[in-house]
């Protein structure tokens, strides 16, 4: 308890201290309630204003002839009598259905009417083209064979020419009103000649299609703020934790109050642990205000309806359907299209109106977003904490920031601009784009339970070792007291004394490294149609050159003990005989676990389909030997080598038993990452951490390893090898099985009596 009181005091005078700091504050409190909705609210207000602008602004026209001008007023007020039709026609159809139709768009959009337009005749002998490049008119509209205004569907097909600049906003905005103008016009004339020669033009309309999307609006604000606010998160919440992360490495350094605390009698991992605290609790402080504020935003401001008013509303429903209505020959057909008009709007309506009264993320997503950016904030206070370390002055600790925020800041941007990667394969292990991605999954209502728990781990599993890492730096007195120029003496093998163990934080370190790296290559290399033997000899490579070879290089660079390391001793003769009982059973156990968890929590048709191709890549044609070498012998070496020898060699010297047993297995599982094997391969790695702790040597785990993964390859080619130990792909347990339970409980208890009498 004495511990917890130290770290505490020590968290709470840095949190009181941080929160004294005005950069702090503006960063946490300030930036997420106050920009936001200044930002945001000033950005409709601009919008508007401008669209405004634009309405009540005066635009002119310069046009060669008087036929032209003439002809383009009878354009314009064909278009504005078509539109105040459609208005009416709307309104009647909403009042029909007891709804107000509103669009959220309608504002932020330009349109022009007859009176702001000024048509003009070129003066003779001058250019069109001069007149607007010399911004003399707005624009300049020529059509080719001169137009007939009293006959518009009379005359012959014309080429029209509009001349603007676009760099001047005014002729920009008109180009594009006359553009949205002329096609409408096109579309009258083609109508009008149509029906002259027809009687009708439903001849231009063979196929009518009613677009009706089945998202709700609130989902449809969903996916407008998936592309957005994960980055944003992502972002606000290393800026929250940049200043305290300085003011508590570098400013200590800086007021000479570091050399203080580092000399009291309190241990440097109690002062990491409560400076620490104060920097993951402002960052999470941060990203819960920056959610809220944006969540506050879009639903009082009314800008979740800016968002969906995106989307086919019940306007342009409504304008849709009465386009089909208007040109039915049969009245019963016209009678059944408006009241499915009527329906629609109703439906739309519910749900435009349900939407105004929730924002459906905030009660589903928001809290699972929150949890997930717990561990990203302590995975990168962790980083923060190490690298600040380094940092003599603040102004020296900035310039360590920005790497670490472009770290961030760079994945979760490209990310975000890639809206069609879904969180599967590489992706559930990348630090932070994974996050970013989860994030996003989660506003648009994907919850992938497998997914989200393997993101969620592999974050955690990053965190836990960024957090190990800071405390083996900021308690490492070359960093504290010593200048740049010592920091050699960290990495360079000629300045490192000889240890019988890995530390714990670099143990930890190299594990996470290797981690990505295993998984990447793996899903990189190994595919369908290469063949089961070149997917074996991928995985021989990876168990080689990313498992064994990489710490038995390390242990060499650092100057370890062999011996000690990897628990190269022989075992004494009880433990030797607990290991050959737990190796005889460990199959048949291990395969009755995972049908109790099939049972309580059976894998989808998906994850079945997935299982069935894994078999295929893996033991499709290749000899029974190949397979045993790649999937039995090799993992039951390398694996250990890695997990039983230097991580848990590093692990050992800072926890109990317990705590090592559960570290190492859990770590273990989650190299596996097929989420259905996750809990089995767990306590199968707890397993053969308590053997290598019991027996004091690695052997016992390396047969255990070996003989269970040889057992599960075996059975596939001989039925009878599987019926004997009792194999079965259901759960049914049979008396053969009972004994296996009783033989591995035996050999625990034999592993229980004593360590081996070779054991360090």
């Amino acid at each position: 308890m004495r511990r917890y009181r130290r770290v505490w005091t020590v968290y709470r005078k840095e949190l009181i201290e941080s929160l004294r700091d005005r950069r702090t504050l503006m960063a946490m409190v300030l930036v997420p309630l106050v920009l936001y909705p200044v930002l945001m609210l000033v950005l409709v207000q601009a919008l508007r204003s401008e669209t405004g602008r634009q309405e009540r602004q005066n635009y002119t026209i310069v046009v060669p002839n008087e036929a032209h001008r003439r002809w383009l007023e009878s354009v314009w007020a064909r278009e504005e009598e078509e539109r105040e039709a459609r208005k009416a026609e709307v309104e009647q159809l909403a009042k029909a259905s007891d709804r107000e139709v509103e669009d959220a768009m309608a504002a932020l959009r330009t349109e022009i009417g007859a009176k702001q337009i000024t048509i003009e005749v070129a003066e003779p002998g001058l250019s069109l083209w001069d007149l607007v490049s010399e911004q003399r008119y707005d624009v300049a509209v020529l059509a080719e064979p001169v137009p007939d205004h009293e006959n518009f569907a009379d005359h012959e097909n014309l080429i029209v020419q509009i001349l603007y600049s676009d760099t001047d906003p005014l002729s920009e905005v008109l180009f594009r009103q006359l553009n949205y103008i002329l096609d409408h016009e096109s579309l009258r004339i083609a109508k009008a000649k149509v029906t002259a020669l027809s009687g009708n033009d439903n001849i231009l309309s063979p196929l009518r299609v009613n677009n009706l999307s089945t998202t709700s609006p609130d989902r449809q604000l969903a996916k407008a703020l998936a592309l957005v606010v994960p980055f944003l998160l992502v972002t606000m919440t290393i800026t929250g934790a940049i200043y305290p992360a300085i003011d508590l490495t570098a400013g200590e350094r800086e007021r000479g109050t570091l050399e203080t605390l580092a000399v009291s009698p309190v241990p440097s991992g109690q002062i990491v642990a409560g400076k620490f605290g104060v920097i993951v609790t402002i960052a999470m402080v941060t990203t819960m205000l920056n959610l809220a504020s944006m969540t506050a935003v879009l639903h009082f401001g009314g800008l979740g309806k800016l968002f969906a008013g995106r989307q086919p509303t019940a306007k342009s429903e409504a304008l849709a359907v009465e386009a089909m209505i208007s040109n039915q020959d049969s009245a019963s057909s016209a009678v059944l299209q408006r009241q499915a008009l009527l329906d629609n709007l109703n439906r739309r309506r519910g749900l435009e109106g349900e939407a105004e009264q929730r924002v459906g993320f905030v009660t589903t997503a928001a809290p699972i977003v929150l949890l997930a950016m717990v561990p990203f904030a302590v995975l990168f206070g962790g980083i923060m904490l190490a690298v600040c370390s380094f940092a003599r002055t603040f102004k020296e600790a900035q310039n360590y920031m920005v790497p670490v925020m472009m770290s961030a800041i760079v994945p979760g941007l490209i990310v975000s601009y890639m809206p069609t990667i879904r969180l599967e394969g590489p992706m559930l292990v990348m630090p932070v784009a994974n996050i970013v991605v989860l994030m996003r999954e989660l506003f648009l209502g994907n919850f992938d339970l497998a997914a989200m728990s393997i993101c969620l781990l592999s974050t955690c599993f990053y965190a836990a070792v960024a957090v190990i890492v800071a405390v083996r730096v900021y308690g490492n007195e070359a960093v504290l007291f010593s200048d740049v120029g010592n920091y050699k003496t960290l990495v360079l093998r000629k300045f490192i004394r000889p240890q019988a163990y890995p530390p714990a934080a670099f143990a930890l370190l190299t594990v996470a490294v290797l981690f990505p790296l295993n998984f990447y290559a793996q899903s990189s290399l190994i595919k369908a149609d290469a063949g089961p033997t070149q997917n074996l000899s991928v995985i021989a490579g990876t168990q080689l050159f990313l498992f064994a070879m990489p710490v038995i290089f390390l242990a060499w660079y650092m100057k370890l003990d062999f011996r000690r390391t990897f628990s190269l001793h022989v075992p004494g003769p009880f433990p030797i005989v607990g290991t050959l009982l737990v190796a005889a059973s460990v199959a048949p156990v291990s395969n009755l676990l995972q049908r109790i968890q099939f049972h309580f929590f059976p894998l989808s048709d998906g994850a079945l389909k997935l299982m069935e191709q894994q078999q295929e890549m893996l033991f499709g044609d290749p000899s029974l030997w190949l397979s045993l070498v790649v999937l039995a012998l090799l993992p039951g070496i390398c694996e250990e080598v890695l997990f039983r020898g230097f991580l848990l060699g590093g692990v050992r010297q800072r926890s109990s038993t317990f705590q090592a047993v559960l570290v190492v297995g859990l770590i273990f599982g989650l190299y596996h990452v097929d989420a259905a094997k996750v809990p089995v391969v767990s306590l199968m790695g707890m397993l053969l951490t308590f053997v290598c702790l019991r027996t004091g040597s690695i052997y016992p785990a390396v047969l255990i390893h070996i003989v269970n993964n040889g057992l599960g390859i075996a059975s596939t080619k001989f039925p009878d090898l599987k019926s004997f130990f009792g194999l079965s792909e259901e759960l049914v347990v049979q008396s053969r099985t009972i004994v296996f339970i009783m033989l591995f409980v035996i050999g625990l208890l034999f592993l229980m009596k004593r360590r081996g009498s070779s054991a360090p």
